[in-house]
This record gives C-alpha cells, sequence and structure tokens, in this order.
C-alpha cells in the first residue's frame, strides 16, 4: 500500500498540469490575500473574524483546483492508456480506488498548504506595514478548515474520476454540476419550501467547509456530510472499477 501510494505521489510530480495548478493555487490566493486586505476600509481590518475569512477566502482556489486535480488522478489512466500498467501492480481494484483517493485528499493538502503560506506570507508584510495586529489564533482556525476542505474535496474528485473514466466528461459534467445544475436545484426547492434540503446536496457541503459565512449547517454537519458524499462517489468507482473491462 505505502509503495502504490509512493508511485501515485510520484506521478503527480512528474506531470505539468500538478506544476500549473501550484501556480494557479498561488497567483490566486496572493491575489485575492491582496484584495481582502487593500479594499476594506481601516476598521474593517479590525473586525474580530477579519483574518479568519483572509485566509480561509485564499484557500477557495485550492479547494476548486483539488476536486479537478483528484478527477484527474484517475481519469489520466484512462486517457492515456496508463490503466492496464496500473492493474497489472495493483490487480486489486478497490486498493485502486483507495490509493487514488488519498493521493486526492494528499493533493489537496499541499495545493491548500501553498494557498495559506502564500497569503500568509502577503498578510503578514501588508498588516505589519499598516500595524494592524495579527491573530494567529484565527488564522489557524481558517487553516483547518482549509486543510480538511481540500482533503475531502481531492479525495471526492478522485473518486467522480474512478466512476466516470472519461476525463472530459468528468470535468464537464463536475463543473457543469457545481455552476449551474445544483444552483438549479437550489432555486427548485426553493419554490417548494425545501430550502433547507439544500445544504445537505454535494457541493453545498463540500464547499461549505470552507464557507465563510456560516450560514448553512454547523461545522460539524458539513463535514459530516462532506464524508457521507465522499462515500457514495467511492462505493460508486469501486463499482464502476471492478465491472470495467480492461484489456
Amino acid at each position: 500500500m505505502t509503495r502504490l501510494f509512493a508511485a501515485e505521489l510520484l506521478k503527480l510530480r512528474t506531470i505539468r498540469t500538478t506544476w500549473g495548478y501550484a501556480l494557479a493555487v498561488i497567483g490566486l490566493a496572493g491575489l485575492l490575500a491582496a484584495g481582502n486586505i487593500g479594499s476594506p476600509p481601516e476598521g474593517g481590518r479590525l473586525a474580530p473574524d477579519y483574518q479568519f475569512d483572509l485566509v480561509l477566502t485564499a484557500a477557495l482556489p485550492a479547494v476548486l483546483l483539488a476536486l479537478l486535480l483528484g478527477i484527474l488522478l484517475f481519469t489520466n489512466e484512462f486517457r492515456h492508456g496508463t490503466i492496464s500498467r496500473t492493474l497489472l501492480a495493483t490487480p486489486r481494484r478497490p486498493v485502486l480506488v483507495g490509493v487514488k483517493l488519498l493521493a486526492g485528499a494528499a493533493a489537496g493538502l499541499a495545493l491548500a498548504l501553498l494557498a495559506v503560506a502564500t497569503a500568509a506570507a502577503v498578510a503578514v508584510i501588508w498588516l505589519s506595514i499598516i500595524d494592524v495586529p495579527l491573530e494567529p489564533a484565527e488564522a489557524s482556525r481558517a487553516v483547518w478548515r482549509g486543510l480538511v476542505a481540500t482533503a475531502l474535496i481531492g479525495a471526492m474528485g478522485a473518486a467522480v474520476g474512478g466512476f466516470v473514466h472519461s476525463q472530459v466528461g468528468a470535468l464537464v459534467g463536475t463543473l457543469v454540476w457545481l455552476f449551474v445544475a445544483e444552483p438549479i436545484v437550489w432555486v427548485l426547492l426553493g419554490l417548494i419550501d425545501l430550502e433547507g434540503v439544500a445544504d445537505y446536496l454535494p457541493a453545498v457541503t463540500v464547499l461549505g467547509i470552507a464557507d465563510t459565512e456560516g450560514e448553512n449547517l454547523s461545522y460539524a454537519g458539513t463535514v459530516g456530510m462532506a464524508i457521507v458524499w465522499t462515500g457514495v462517489a467511492t462505493a460508486l468507482a469501486v463499482l464502476r472499477t471492478r465491472r470495467k473491462d480492461i484489456t
């Protein structure tokens, strides 16, 4: 298991997409942190949850890109025809799914750490210049939430890739669900007075872990539902991968 996990991490390090995502996270996290420091009035920077929101908002690009990178972990095998060789080394397909999920979670954690480090660098320098005291406790609370969110959504992305197998289908389908289909479901649920059900939908629960507003489920409830959805996606991935005829 350890060797398989190390092999997956090696694959991640040797594809250009990983480094492109890493650079994107650094750039977006830096821009978001700079925008959040430069835009509010002076008093806004002294608000109780300001630095919590600052760090967590900067981690959002890592959350979204962890999902896409998790999908690529599995679908790249089918797109480039390497799945046969991978299964020769790992004939037990449920084990392969499990290793992919662990690699997706690890990739998510790495992206989150890059986002947090970038936001911290921008914040420490800029806030020190304008004499705003740092709040390590608030920032660390946001860091943990960001790490949990990216780990879960990275694993979920790998599970989605293991279920769909088609790279284009998985990426496009996921983005359509996130930004088109699920928002439509929210509206429809609101029309029939079932707005509360929307809090249990996949995107709301997973992205809600990194939500700075806290308008949906409690944090524990959100994490619990995200784990449930990740488990559902994992079960589908195992079922599909087991039945897939790979020659």
